[in-house]
């Protein structure tokens, strides 16, 4: 993909990291087939190909995001499948990440937006905020019409229950092996460990 960026802006060591990174995107469109955000929209520009060229578009010409742009990347699920069939080896983790920033520097989100933000990112870094958030959900589920759209899709998505942890937490299991070949940490996350235990365990 051709690009203009002028040197000034390739002084800037994320400008030209991104800048290498669109010059290898070909327009296959491989990327599309294994996103999981095309696939359900059908939108080009909730595919990678289209996210690449509104990053490129807002990078390349100074350009502070606006609504469209930000509903489009913040789409985006970071899974990377993309990256998996790509055949000209486009880092386009990278590249989200460069046109995520540019957004928080050159977007002021509304105060709703921003409050729901900044409620989940409280919420989920700790499992114990999101149980006793989990709880809450749970006491007023009945009274879930009374809420805007937004928030009570998020009580429905909330489990109705939480299984029970089976294992007991930071135990070391030794190999089943006579030699050990390594010493393995699981990260537990934090959600995870909440809404589905077992699968650590």
């Amino acid at each position: 993909m051709e690009t203009n960026f002028s040197k000034e802006q390739l002084k800037d060591k994320d400008n030209k990291s991104s800048e290498k990174i669109v010059r290898k995107c070909v327009h296959c469109g491989f990327c599309n087939a294994t996103c999981p955000t095309y696939q359900l929209l059908g939108d080009e520009l909730d595919g990678p190909r289209g996210r690449i060229y509104l990053i490129k578009d807002m990078l390349e010409n100074n350009k502070p995001a606006n609504e469209k742009i930000v509903k489009h990347i913040d789409r985006c699920l970071s899974c990377y499948s993309c990256m998996t069939t790509c055949p000209s080896g486009v880092n386009y983790m990278h590249l989200i990440d460069h046109g995520r920033s540019h957004i928080e520097k050159t977007y002021k989100r509304p105060f709703r937006d921003r409050f729901i933000r900044n409620f989940l990112s409280k919420t989920l870094s700790k499992s114990i905020n999101f149980r006793i958030i989990g709880i809450l959900t749970q006491l007023v589920r009945p009274l879930s019409f009374f809420f805007p759209k937004v928030i009570k899709e998020m009580i429905n998505l909330m489990p109705r229950k939480f299984p029970k942890r089976t294992l007991p937490i930071m135990k070391v299991y030794p190999a089943k092996r006579k030699k050990p070949i390594a010493r393995v940490a699981l990260l537990t996350g934090c959600v995870q460990k909440v809404i589905s235990p077992q699968i650590n365990e």
